[in-house]
């Protein structure tokens, strides 16, 4: 008979950043069934240790609280076996994940090899969750083969950018070692993210299962692999047609790119072995690095769900609960990024670009009112034009390190949101609307031509209004409305963003009347 000897979960390995400053949940296999399994946090006079008792093949143990910024060994010994972790250090770890544009390599982010080249950081490290959307034995075997990364040129091409850029700007400002978790899937519905039993929790879930299972219907495995063949390779002449094209011209906009190479063939086929069946991500990502201990979360997407966008709302709060409850800490941070404007070619030529990405931005703000211990990092100024992939990821990662700076460090000097429309009233003379900003104190300027607002009486369409900045309001109008209402600023799937705070952070977009259908 085979001997299963001392194992821990592969997330556990040399190079390795542990949270500091709270318990570090460890855990592993081993056969000797009710023996016990000792953990030691081997450091001079840092040191500490644990044990545990193995029950049913399994061991699971809490390390006591270590200090930032140490590096040590971690030792995990039975009666018959010892596993050592070397250059192992104490900081913070951030989960990273989403979609595509929390996905975004560092190597394609603007200035990416440039940024590459001077990546070198061994207070910044890494870990990638093996991206498969199943879990069977090719996915053991390349589990086996992860480790954490020292972020450096030859390991971090493939990092999210927007994560490393947070955690450069976490470390700079705050000389404290981050860790990254990286598990983000480009295309994957928010549903992917959370268990059967959490989305059954909600309508809006139920309804993602069940539309989901209409699209698979009787398609067995082998007839969804075959399609995905005939997918694959239409995406592979694209690719190669995109590549081609930027080889000529490293710089050609997307724009271009989608004119003359067409677009990326999207969505894939539906099946059940899919990444993008509701669940599938959440089974075979979330649950294989859960409850490695962390300091927070980041988390970019809502792209695939546009359409969805009266849904996401309650969806962000089942994620939330989700992903703490994975972890078991109601308390863990959960910093997110509003979607920056965005529509296709053929939708601004259309002259009537649809708004639900406008109502996704919403739900995106409203969610994060419902949600505790969370912070929503704006973006509304971006976006590019015909690219759902904006190539600026470094002020993504900075601004969701000014979130993280203010509401989880607690560095209240931090300035982290732009202005948040607060209320309007009418002028005294009853022609305009004076709107009051929340987080306008250092004051609010204009950077370009004062668009993008609009106003419209009690009924009746939208206009385009003039807009002005008296102190931290702004007042608009139109000689088309004697009576204004209501307004908007920045309604819109592509358009102007002028408004900003002093402090360099864009204001949020927003409706004063949320009950309007678009």
């Amino acid at each position: 008979m085979v001997r299963l000897i001392l194992q821990t979960d592969p997330i556990f390995s040399d190079n390795m950043v542990l949270q500091r400053g709270k318990p570090v949940r460890i855990w592993g296999w081993t056969g000797d069934e009710g023996g016990t399994v000792r953990v030691r946090w081997e450091c001079g006079e840092h040191s500490v240790c644990a044990s545990t008792v193995v029950y049913r093949g399994e061991w699971s143990l809490m390390l006591p609280p270590l200090a930032a910024g140490l590096s040590g060994e971690l030792v995990i010994s039975d009666e018959r076996d010892e596993i050592r972790f070397r250059n192992v250090i104490t900081g913070d770890v951030w989960f990273a994940g989403g979609q595509s544009n929390m996905e975004m390599e560092l190597i394609n982010c603007a200035n990416g090899p440039a940024e590459l080249a001077a990546c070198a950081n061994s207070n910044i490290r890494f870990y990638q969750v093996v991206k498969r959307a199943v879990v069977d034995d090719d996915y053991f075997r390349e589990e086996r083969q992860t480790q954490w990364q020292i972020c450096a040129p030859e390991t971090a091409a493939m990092l999210s950018a927007a994560a490393y850029f947070f955690a450069c700007k976490i470390n700079a400002d705050l000389n404290v070692p981050i860790g990254i978790i990286n598990c983000s899937w480009g295309g994957a519905s928010i549903s992917t993210w959370m268990s059967r039993e959490q989305l059954e929790l909600s309508s809006a879930g139920r309804r993602f299962i069940d539309d989901y299972a209409a699209k698979v219907g009787n398609k067995t495995d082998a007839q969804y692999n075959a399609e995905m063949e005939v997918y694959f390779s239409q995406w592979r002449e694209w690719d190669a047609r995109i590549r081609a094209r930027q080889k000529e011209e490293p710089d050609v906009s997307w724009e271009t790119l989608n004119r003359e190479c067409g677009q990326c063939p999207w969505p894939q086929p539906a099946g059940n072995t899919s990444p993008y069946r509701p669940t599938n991500l959440h089974t075979a990502r979330i649950r294989r690095v859960a409850p490695f201990t962390l300091k927070g979360f980041l988390y970019y997407q809502g792209e695939e769900d546009d359409l969805r966008a009266g849904d996401y709302r309650e969806m962000m709060y089942y994620l939330v609960r989700q992903w703490r409850g994975d972890w078991a800490d109601d308390s863990l941070p959960f910093l997110f990024v509003q979607l920056p404007m965005y529509a296709s070619r053929e939708e601004m030529e259309s002259g009537n670009p649809p708004r639900h990405w406008c109502l996704m931005r919403e739900s995106q703000y409203l969610a994060s009112l419902d949600i505790a211990h969370s912070g929503l990092a704006v973006i509304i100024d971006c976006g590019e034009y015909d690219n759902i992939h904006p190539l600026d990821k470094q002020t993504v990662g900075f601004r969701l390190a000014l979130q993280a700076l203010r509401k989880v460090y607690g560095q209240t000097e931090i300035e982290a949101d732009g202005p948040v429309f607060s209320w309007a009233e009418m002028t005294e003379d009853g022609g305009s609307l004076r709107l009051h900003f929340d987080h306008a104190e250092s004051g609010l300027e204009f950077r370009g031509e004062a668009n993008g607002f609009e106003i419209a009486g009690a009924k009746g369409p939208y206009y385009a209004a003039q807009a002005r900045i008296d102190g931290n309001n702004v007042i608009i109008s139109s000689d088309k409305i004697a009576h204004p209402c209501r307004a908007r600023y920045a309604w819109t799937k592509f358009g102007p963003t002028p408004l900003y705070a002093r402090n360099g952070l864009p204001a949020m977009p927003f409706r004063t009347h949320t009950d309007e259908s678009v």
